[in-house]
């Protein structure tokens, strides 16, 4: 009885199902993406513009650091993606933070010219947020997770909004309590080492862990269980980056990535300049974008889970009308109540467009291309929304006013927003 008993024991324990590990993936990411890019790429907003300010440079010229942050951006992502598919996410993800250790360092320390700031911000910023970000995040996600995946998206995007929320008042009273926005590049420097803890735990794949995506087995008796019909379409086809670009679909999901991308840009960089023309106060001015954070990083998870059980494509069009009425609201200013609660409407509109778009890119054309594809994406999406600061810094420099480049920018959501109706899953072309 005793031998039973104890061999009964064993096969039990080595039949027990381990502990999914995907979940606490999505929390380690959650912590790499609040640190590394909440605290880092969102007090850009607040630093920047007293770094114009204590300066004295042109708004046009000094814009060109973010445009070449821009540029660069979408080149390094595709070698991002490719360190991803070899090395995996791990190491992709390590090596971005170094560099981006190395660059808040820089701009804390050498950064003394416009020359110096577009070098470093436009470059060296640049590679460590493309290899350090959401390219090898989102990937990893796409892997560990298909049924649930919008909803763990949701959740580790999260994390960025979470991060900006904090950092821009933070930054600010930095900043004005010391008289110093190189203090600020140096603190930010402290939050990205504090990442690099988290991202030496991440695990790539579930098959690193002898594990499935979602936690789920697949053995023979649950294949022939029915499973329940799918409410959200998921391909189980693997599509190749040429097969990819040949359909309306990818294409039509770079114009959605682009209105998403493009206001962001306008109100991460001109921002706080556009209110502190219209004579609000620093902080209240902060307090907008803080605002704007803190509704993205509140939306990203429950729109996430509706994206599981709705059509991300209805849900995009809901998010790009709000996007445009926020956008309206934050142009004409009327006043601080109006403000703050545009800026909330219009980061919840961006924080679920970053959760939408990529898991609509993993739905269509399958987890395994995801790196590949979604590293075509960003690339043309970076390139077409650098162009916005600098156009937009020019047109004030010129104008004195942001209008046209704020009705250039509802414009094309507008067009974003049509779009979004008709995207569809692709079809793959019969041989």
């Amino acid at each position: 009885m005793p031998d039973s008993l104890s061999a009964s024991s064993i096969n039990l324990s080595s039949d027990a199902e381990p502990v999914f590990f995907g979940w606490k993936n999505v929390g380690l990411l959650f912590g790499v993406y609040m640190l590394a890019v909440g605290f880092v790429y969102y007090s850009f907003n607040v630093i920047f513009p007293e770094m114009v300010t204590r300066m004295d440079w042109s708004r046009g010229d000094a814009s060109w650091g973010q445009t070449v942050h821009g540029l660069l951006y979408g080149v390094f992502v595709p070698f991002a993606a490719f360190s991803v598919n070899k090395w995996g996410a791990r190491a992709t993800i390590l090596a971005g933070i170094v560099v981006l250790i190395i660059g808040c360092i820089l701009l804390g320390t050498v950064t003394t010219s416009i020359t110096a700031w577009i070098i470093i911000w436009g470059v060296v910023m640049s590679f460590g947020f493309a290899f350090g970000g959401v390219i090898p995040i989102q990937t990893t996600i796409a892997h560990w997770f298909e049924q649930h995946r919008a909803t763990a998206i949701g959740l580790v995007m999260t994390a960025a909004g979470v991060g900006g929320f904090i950092a821009q008042p933070l930054f600010t009273w930095i900043m004005g309590t010391s008289g110093d926005w190189q203090a600020a590049w140096l603190i930010a420097s402290a939050f990205a080492m504090a990442s690099i803890i988290l991202a030496a735990f991440v695990v790539n794949k579930p098959a690193d862990r002898g594990q499935q995506p979602d936690g789920v087995l697949h053995d023979a008796s649950s294949a022939q269980k029915p499973r329940a019909r799918a409410k959200i379409y998921k391909t189980s086809e693997c599509w190749s980056l040429r097969e990819a670009i040949r359909t309306p679909t990818l294409w039509l999901l770079v114009v959605l990535s682009l209105g998403g991308v493009m206001p962001l840009y306008l109100l991460v960089v001109h921002g706080v300049l556009h209110l502190r023309d219209l004579q609000f106060q620093p902080m209240e001015a902060a307090s907008v974008l803080s605002a704007m954070l803190a509704g993205s990083a509140c939306a990203r998870f429950p729109i996430g889970w509706l994206g599981d059980r709705m059509e991300p494509r209805r849900i995009l069009f809901s998010l790009f009308i709000c996007s445009i009425i926020a956008l309206t609201l934050i142009w004409q200013a009327p006043n601080i109540s109006l403000l703050l609660l545009a800026g909330a409407m219009f980061g919840a509109a961006y924080g679920g467009t970053l959760v939408m778009i990529p898991a609509m890119v993993a739905n269509y054309f399958g987890a395994q291309s995801f790196a590949s594809i979604n590293g075509f994406i960003f690339p043309l999406q970076i390139v077409v929304s650098s162009m916005v600061p600098v156009g937009a810094g020019y047109m004030a420099d010129v104008s004195g006013n942001y209008d046209t480049a704020f009705v250039a920018i509802i414009g094309f959501t507008g067009v974003a927003a049509v779009c979004a109706l008709f995207t569809r899953p692709p079809l793959k072309a019969v041989a």
